[in-house]
């Protein structure tokens, strides 16, 4: 159980963490490491030296009043020390999770010591939105025994203040990680389908395993539907681990609040994944349940996810081919690659909903799409943005009913159009999307001149490595002409660690990104009936090592080569979208130290559909 007091935290927003404490019920210490018991927080030694170190770890300077003795996540140590790419595992950081001070440590260990996972509580409990009317609840049990297909994940779910009614599921034992751990691995999915738009409900989940006991109780409200006349908001951003800056209070806030009723995450979870033997991601998902059980999310594959190890395999998942059946893109059954628990997790219930429920399903968890509201979002995979992901954009892009779903927003983890890039047009573009350029960058993006030589030569009359100009000239080659054809309204992206939005982009391969050019010919530098889609770039939701302060500015750094650049902030933020019509769309930067919104702007549509420059 993941204890949260909510209200004491939305009543302690104002000001220094943006991150919650997270207390762990069904955790304990290592027996063999552990010779006694956690000591209660509120008095871990009787020097106070060491206490007043411990209680300067919590939101609000002193353990919570239901802290106990329990395993816990404190919220102003999350992530400390730690930078984008480097791992920094000092236990009082949380990076593999949560932790307690042992009373009487075994002989060379410490008193800050990790806990482990009980067998059958549920534990990473999130929802992925599916569609405008179905979401699919994802989470994790270690059971000493598989449950059989007899046995299937259960849930009860049910209107607030109603009876609950059964659901059952289907789960994935993770074999080689289980094996290579020691703890079993079961990965549960259930569909909450035929949901009332805009509803409050009640779930709580449990394994089908012998003895698996049943989560506490959560509750989430529906999606709106586009028909309700209700406005639709999201928050979005790229780029965030378990760090003390992060964007996960604010979030939980404006979900319970109502200022949101999704969430998107545009690449980069936890850094990395499958760190501390996969525990890095047990942590970071276990600090976000709070945020992820009330509010359903659409979380997207960044570099960090490609990167990780193995390719894509920490991330991807093509499976449920034997559970789901065929069909959708191409007819082609799904497969499986995923080699990790978190990147499992959230590939298999990607997959399971939004890549099979969208009106044009793609059968994978790197590219997919979900209507909801007002809002039909895409979101792409630009690590490897390939013909066949071209292809089905083409076709899910043409199947949207702007009558009924006005605003389209495609994402991806990498931005098209970013100050930054394309002032270091000729740096390494195998730099840039690699980890080590982010290995301290809090803020920003750091780049290095593209290489050369025998070793970075692409052929004969290439002697160098590929610039991020030509590698973003190829991606727009096949992406641009479909956001011009379909009139995509905005193009909201992460990776670079800072924020940037741009004013409406027209895009020619001759010419690159320019500023569109109005009917008098002057240039567009507003968004009344945008002439091309607007580009934004939102990617530090909360990167290791960043800090609470933030910067924003209107004086691009070099207004020559990018005069579509409107705004450049730092710091960790991210952003609120609001589709309050047809016609009006809002979107607000919001600053995750103190929720300050610093900067919004208003989209003004009246006629979605192609751009004609």
């Amino acid at each position: 159980m993941v204890l949260l007091n909510v209200l004491l935290l939305l009543a302690l927003r104002a000001c220094e963490a943006s991150v919650y404490d997270v207390i762990m019920q069904n955790y304990a210490p290592d027996p063999k490491l552990c010779l006694g018991d956690c000591a209660p927080w509120n008095a871990v030694s009787t020097d106070p030296s060491v206490q007043a170190k411990i209680d300067a770890m919590w939101f609000d300077g002193k353990p919570p009043t239901d802290a106990g003795n329990n395993c816990a996540m404190p919220a102003r140590t999350a992530g400390e020390f730690e930078c984008d790419g480097c791992t920094v595992d000092i236990v009082t950081n949380s990076f593999a999770g949560p932790w307690c001070y042992c009373d009487t440590p075994a002989k060379g260990q410490n008193h800050t010591q990790y806990c482990l996972p009980s067998t059958s509580h549920p534990e990473q409990i999130n929802l992925q939105v599916a569609s405008e009317d179905t979401v699919v609840v994802s989470f994790v049990t270690h059971d000493e025994k598989e449950p059989s297909a007899a046995q299937p994940p259960l849930a009860m779910i049910g209107v607030e203040g109603e009876s609950l009614v059964q659901v059952t599921g289907i789960t994935h034992f993770y074999k080689k990680l289980s094996e290579a751990e020691g703890v079993n691995y079961f990965l549960h999915f259930i569909k909450f389908s035929s949901l009332t738009p805009s509803t409050k409900y009640q779930y709580k989940v449990k394994s089908g395993a012998p003895g698996a006991v049943w989560s506490e109780t959560f509750s989430f409200r529906s999606l709106s539907a586009a028909q309700e006349g209700l406005p639709t908001s999201i928050g979005i951003y790229g780029d965030m681990g378990h760090s003390r800056y992060n964007a996960m209070g604010n979030l939980l806030e404006d979900c319970v609040d109502g200022r949101i009723e999704a969430i998107v995450h545009m690449g980069d979870h936890a850094y990395d994944l499958g760190n501390a033997g996969d525990r890095r991601g047990d942590a970071y998902m276990n600090s976000f349940q709070p945020t992820l059980s009330a509010c359903p999310w659409i979380p997207i594959i960044g570099n960090h996810e490609h990167n990780d190890g193995d390719s894509y395999e920490r991330y991807l998942n093509m499976t449920w081919g034997e559970t789901l059946g065929e069909g959708g893109d191409g007819g082609a059954a799904v497969r499986s690659s995923a080699t990790s628990a978190l990147g499992d997790l959230l590939t298999k219930a990607t997959l399971f909903g939004p890549g099979f429920h969208s009106r044009v399903p793609s059968n994978t968890s790197r590219y997919f799409s979900v209507d909801f509201g007002l809002i039909h979002l895409a979101g792409l995979d630009l690590n490897n943005l390939d013909a066949h992901q071209l292809a089905w954009l083409d076709r899910d892009l043409s199947a949207v009913n702007r009558s009924r779903t006005p605003w389209v927003i495609v994402s991806s983890h990498f931005p098209l159009h970013h100050e930054s890039t394309a002032r270091h047009a000729n740096a390494s573009a195998a730099y840039f999307i690699g980890e080590e350029a982010e290995g301290y960058a809090t803020s920003g993006h750091e780049f290095i001149p593209a290489r050369c030589g025998a070793q970075f030569a692409r052929g004969e009359g290439q002697p160098c490595e590929q610039t991020v100009g030509e590698m973003f000239a190829k991606v727009g080659k096949g992406l641009e002409p479909l956001l011009k054809k379909h009139g995509v309204d905005v193009y909201d992206a992460g990776h670079n660690h800072d924020y940037n939005s741009n004013w409406p982009v027209c895009f020619s391969e001759e010419e690159g990104a320019q500023l569109c050019t109005k009917p008098d010919g002057s240039k567009q530098k507003d968004y009344v009936s945008p002439l091309g889609p607007v580009h934004i770039c939102e990617g530090n939701g909360g990167v290791p090592g960043v800090v609470g302060k933030s910067t924003l500015t209107y004086e691009c750094k070099s207004s020559a080569a990018t005069p579509w650049c409107r705004a450049y902030g730092t710091g960790g933020a991210y952003g609120r979208i609001t589709a309050y019509n047809a016609t009006t769309l809002v979107y607000e930067h919001v600053q995750n130290n103190g929720g300050k919104v610093t900067d919004s702007f208003t989209i003004v549509q009246d006629d979605h559909g192609p751009f004609r420059y």
